[in-house]
């Protein structure tokens, strides 16, 4: 039996929990150790006595890790602002890396992943834990395969309450930008939503490990929380395959639903309501790919599997740029979010635990989904659209300001 292979965990506290408990509660003989945890508040971590007393060590950041201890794998659940740096630094000592979604916030993240990555060796592997599962593999394989022909339309809801306790979890949640200007953008569709996100334009690639890249696109933004960003979105993109994508996300609603989604093929459709991804396809023939929620740790084990075997990687920073340049279009399209009429908003629940729901904006944005349209397509009162945007050949973000045709 091979030596497990040695883990770096950054981030423990939060969903790093999810990579803690994995790893801790492997059989026996295991297939990775935890060689040492990073985090400047390792109290978040559940499970933090039982690391203290296997003689884990516990660093405050990776540089001080990786100057002191040598790891196969690095396992990144830092928040957003922090998963290009610390991609790269682990990658500079030698480490294959693991970072969580998103890959970052900006599109030139992705080329500075690849560089680094390309320079160094190993592999960079992006959290999507979707991509990595057996159901989405599967669908992707017979998208691929040409079985539910060319791709024409995909939609995804997720409307997920937040109020002032994840808002105020930490200094960057709702944030665009860090104090000191690092750019973030915090929102639903770049961080509890991504996934669904990305999971529209990973499936519609045209390789098992690269995605269907956006090329034009149209947003709707708002917010009712005071935060600096968005809390709900309505976002149209057209695709290089020519497929339309419908993304509708929020955090201003009394009441859960989703992720839900429903993809139309030229000889299938594809529905999700939360437990199996069923393919009904146009001679009445019904395919159940599964539950993609069945096993969120395997993008961790194939990423072990990865560092001894060199075995591909689904989800890599070329596959997660497709999500990260829709995000950019979303603000080039629409600079600033629009702030929900006053009179719309309510507030319920106490002090500390108080959430800000939009009047009405559940019925809104499911039926929205439902027709395949934007809110201001369907007149609602406080809707507001911003730009189409073409994404062809964007390469930085923001976009850098054109330079004024000069009079002859």
């Amino acid at each position: 039996m091979d030596k497990p292979v040695s883990v770096v965990l950054v981030g423990i506290g939060g969903y790093g929990n999810t990579y803690v408990d994995a790893l801790l509660r492997q059989p026996s003989p295991a297939a990775a150790r935890i060689a040492a945890v990073v985090d400047p508040r390792p109290e978040g971590c559940r499970r933090l006595g039982e690391l203290e007393q296997a003689g884990i060590p516990c660093y405050r950041t990776l540089e001080d890790c990786l100057a002191r201890q040598t790891a196969e794998l690095a396992v990144l659940s830092s928040p957003i602002h922090f998963h290009v740096p610390q991609t790269v630094a682990a990658l500079e000592q030698g480490c294959r890396v693991l970072c969580e979604k998103p890959l970052g916030a900006r599109i030139q993240d992705a080329r500075a992943m690849v560089e680094a990555r390309d320079r160094r060796g190993g592999f960079v592997a992006i959290g999507y834990q979707w991509s990595f599962s057996a159901a989405i593999q599967a669908l992707k394989a017979d998208i691929l395969a040409g079985r539910l022909g060319a791709p024409r339309r995909l939609r995804t809801l997720v409307l997920w309450p937040r109020g002032e306790t994840y808002y105020r979890r930490n200094q960057w949640a709702g944030a665009q930008r860090a104090p000191d200007g690092t750019w973030i953008l915090d929102s639903p569709a770049n961080n509890a939503a991504a996934h669904y996100l990305h999971n529209m334009l990973y499936l519609t690639g045209p390789a098992a490990d690269r995605s269907d890249m956006p090329r034009r696109l149209r947003a709707e933004l708002y917010r009712a929380n005071p935060i600096g960003n968005f809390d709900t979105c309505a976002v149209r993109a057209r695709t290089e395959s020519g497929a339309e994508v419908l993304f509708y996300a929020s955090h201003a609603v009394r009441n859960s639903r989703g992720p839900e989604f429903l993809f139309e093929f030229d000889r299938a459709s594809v529905r999700f309501e939360g437990k199996s991804v069923t393919a009904r396809f146009a001679d009445g023939s019904v395919h159940d790919y599964g539950n993609p929620n069945a096993d969120g740790a395997r993008k961790l084990w194939d990423c072990v599997r990865a560092a001894r075997e060199e075995t591909p990687i689904a989800c890599g920073p070329e596959t997660a740029s497709a999500q990260t340049l829709c995000i950019n279009g979303m603000y080039e399209s629409l600079p600033t979010p629009a702030a929900f009429p006053p009179e719309w908003v309510q507030c319920h629940g106490d002090t500390g635990s108080r959430m800000l729901c939009v009047e009405g904006l559940e019925d809104v944005l499911a039926g929205a989904y439902a027709r395949g349209a934007l809110p201001a397509e369907e007149k609602v009162p406080w809707a507001t659209t911003g730009d189409e945007i073409d994404l062809d050949g964007y390469a930085e973000f923001p976009r850098p300001p054109r330079n004024p045709v000069s009079e002859a």
